[in-house]
């Protein structure tokens, strides 16, 4: 387990005792109800009111959620960043390994869909050694037995080669028996990779290809800012033209998010639900173009939800803003991981400097 564990996971002591993987039914609904899940959000999670509800809409959509988590030798390698959080919030980033980064948010989102009992799979590339299982499955209503076994999982050193397409085709696989039931229902399963490099055993394309005819939303979390690796895999989404959506760290992402829509400030909840998977093409959009202003607003009504609704800046760029300003009063403040303190969700002067010339007041 990561030496900077996030303050607000409780993670049980870990026993070595083994035992066999649980089986699971293949189902895809969930145990705890749509409104079961928004109190346990409302009252365990410190999210404004638009981002609880979209964790929630998307663990109602991705029934089905199976993690590939990359746990190579190069993951050690020390330039990962990982937010150190106290009683009063977060406290700084201090810098890790590409594995301990990797471990916190993996934690995160254990704990997460163990508390909504939302079927996740995480999946090891590597047998990871210390007895612990190489596939864990969370959210089957055992939440502390659950959250030992993945603890035991990810406290293992990262080793090894990267063979993505076998466990992708697995996945693959596992997905292919409850597609029916999926598209039935108006669901979709969610595929995360989480990885700093190419496969080794193969092509990583031909390996996904199979998603194109699945209901699949397939989120690449990368572990590394290496050029070649990050047009390695945005070259992979460009050719599958995939539902599939490749993401930074924390840090490298607000940066990109800041060069194209500097008014918003990129924090972790946002970051973290993307990484959960939502389907709304706003989150998709954030990092490569300028929003247009209407976009803007859409944008943070999703973010605020019942907070307040953000005004239409046609009628006017100053009731705009005092309608978002209404809201963020009703929002907990966001941190920023590249001023590295706490603000609002939105930057005013640079909204007015982005958006507010485009606005045309109606009389």
């Amino acid at each position: 387990m990561s030496k900077y564990p996030r303050a607000d996971i409780h993670i049980p002591e870990a026993t070595a005792v083994a035992s066999a993987p649980p089986v699971y039914e293949a189902t895809i609904e969930l145990a705890k109800s749509f409104e079961e899940r928004a109190q346990i959000l409302k009252t365990q999670y410190k999210f404004a009111p638009g981002i609880a509800n979209q964790f929630n809409e998307s663990a109602e959509t991705f029934s089905r959620r199976f993690w590939i988590v990359d746990n190579s030798g190069s993951m050690a390698t020390s330039d990962g960043h990982v937010l150190i959080e106290g009683s009063a919030g977060v406290e700084g980033m201090v810098s890790c390994s590409r594995w301990e980064e990797l471990g916190s948010s993996i934690l995160w989102h254990a704990n997460l869909a163990a508390n909504l009992e939302v079927p996740t799979e995480f999946r090891l590339l590597n047998p990871p050694g210390m007895r612990a299982a190489q596939i864990v499955n969370v959210g089957h209503g055992n939440a502390a037995h659950e959250m030992n076994e993945i603890s035991k999982a990810m406290g293992a050193g990262p080793t090894g080669r990267t063979p993505l397409c076998k466990h992708i085709k697995e996945v693959v696989a596992e997905i292919r028996e409850i597609a029916d039931d999926l598209r039935n229902s108006g669901k979709k399963a969610l595929v995360v990779v989480a990885s700093d490099g190419a496969s080794t055993d193969g092509d990583v394309a031909s390996a996904l290809r199979p998603f194109h005819d699945l209901p699949v939303w397939l989120v690449v979390r990368l572990c590394t800012d290496d050029d070649n690796v990050v047009d390695y895999w945005n070259g992979i989404d460009e050719e599958l033209e995939l539902d599939m959506d490749v993401i930074d760290d924390l840090c490298g992402e607000a940066a990109e998010v800041t060069a194209v829509n500097p008014w918003l400030i990129y924090g972790v909840n946002l970051h973290k639900l993307r990484e959960w998977g939502s389907t709304a093409k706003e989150f998709d959009l954030l990092d490569e173009r300028p929003f247009k202003p209407v976009e803007v607003r859409n944008f943070l009504n999703l973010i605020f939800g019942s907070a307040g609704t953000v005004a239409h800046p046609d009628l006017g760029f100053d009731k705009f803003v005092k309608t978002i300003l209404e809201a963020e009063k009703n929002c907990p403040k966001v941190y920023d991981p590249l001023r590295k303190r706490y603000r609002q969700w939105v930057d005013q002067k640079k909204l007015r400097k982005a958006v507010g010339s485009e606005s045309c007041v109606i009389s």
